[in-house]
């Protein structure tokens, strides 16, 4: 089956609103972190999510917006035009923090929010680059999106924070968005009063996500989830095996990032899960050819919740900018 054009029939509408206290100890969240709310659309046309991959701004595309240059502009055709676009930010924004002690380290250019902006409603920071600066770095980060009006998930300054999902109203329907990080999750939580991201434990995924079905009665809710080994291009067994609880559950879709190429889609249920969408904006594996091609996915989601999806190519070059794969 080609994966550069690939569709399936079924699943639902979107929406945007903010985490309400449930059983868990949630907090509430800045007012900036709260999304607008739409007026619900009459049309018949289908919701749609386009979600990518890893965006990383530092390095070869940090240097095109020191230039002045949109990294995402190549593929605003892929992206502008859904009612709700995310992606999964690796790299810290703003200058606070402190440079930790790793193999990678990834800060953004200074002008990396207005184009954030330009392309993206919502980005997850539940990944091991959102603490490349310490507790510290992640605050300053939180607040450059917030002061640039994008709405994030996955982590927070504290661990009720991390953990709330992100609800938005599209179309008079709700979407939530919850974010979970596998690698070196314990190292990389967030604590009581600890600035960190949200770990994936399989029992609180599934708990959040009938939470966000049966408490807050969100219609579409996509888990996102940084998991998988890096340049494998299979997902373990026991991914396929939660991703599959997640749909029993009541996702719509499961989506995943963080091995750095493609992998396998599975259909269950007429949901996608989709294990691994690739890099989006990134420069450290552009001379592997299979490290070079990322997928934009479009979820197409129905009022009686019925899901379509379609797999997008892109393909990075050298400095890690994405283009279309263009085929015949």
């Amino acid at each position: 089956m080609n994966l550069n054009i690939f569709s399936i029939v079924f699943a639902g509408w979107i929406v945007a609103i903010a985490w309400l206290p449930t059983r868990a100890t949630w907090a509430e969240p800045p007012d900036t972190a709260t999304a607008k709310s739409q007026e619900f659309s009459e049309s018949d046309e289908p919701l749609k999510v386009v979600v990518v991959g890893d965006i990383m701004l530092d390095n070869g595309p940090g240097h095109w917006i020191s230039l002045g240059k949109d990294p995402f502009e190549p593929c605003a055709s892929l992206i502008d035009h859904a009612d709700l676009r995310v992606g999964n930010l690796e790299c810290v924004l703003g200058r606070k923090g402190e440079m930790q002690i790793k193999p990678y380290i990834f800060r953004g250019a200074s002008d990396s929010p207005r184009y954030l902006k330009r392309h993206f409603d919502a980005l997850s920071l539940a990944n091991n680059h959102s603490l490349d600066f310490g507790p510290e770095g992640l605050v300053g980060m939180l607040e450059v999106l917030e002061g640039a009006g994008i709405a994030t998930f996955g982590a927070g300054r504290n661990r009720g924070l991390s953990r709330r999902p992100l609800v938005l109203e599209r179309r008079g329907h709700r979407v939530a968005l919850l974010g979970f990080n596998e690698f070196y999750a314990d190292s990389y939580a967030a604590g009581a009063k600890r600035p960190g991201n949200n770990p994936l434990v399989a029992e609180d995924l599934l708990a959040d996500i009938a939470i966000c079905r049966n408490e807050l009665h969100c219609d579409v809710i996509l888990p996102f989830l940084h998991w998988g080994e890096e340049m494998e291009t299979q997902p373990r067994v026991d991914q396929r095996e939660l991703a599959q609880r997640c749909i029993h559950a009541g996702a719509t879709a499961v989506l995943g990032a963080h091995p750095h190429v493609t992998q396998t889609i599975d259909a269950f249920q007429g949901r996608p899960i989709i294990y691994s969408l690739g890099n989006f904006v990134f420069d450290y594996y552009a001379g592997d050819p299979e490290l070079c091609i990322g997928w934009v996915v479009e979820l197409r989601i129905d009022r009686q919740t019925n899901v379509d999806w379609v797999i997008h190519s892109v393909k990075l070059d050298p400095a890690g900018i994405p283009s279309p794969v263009v085929t015949e």
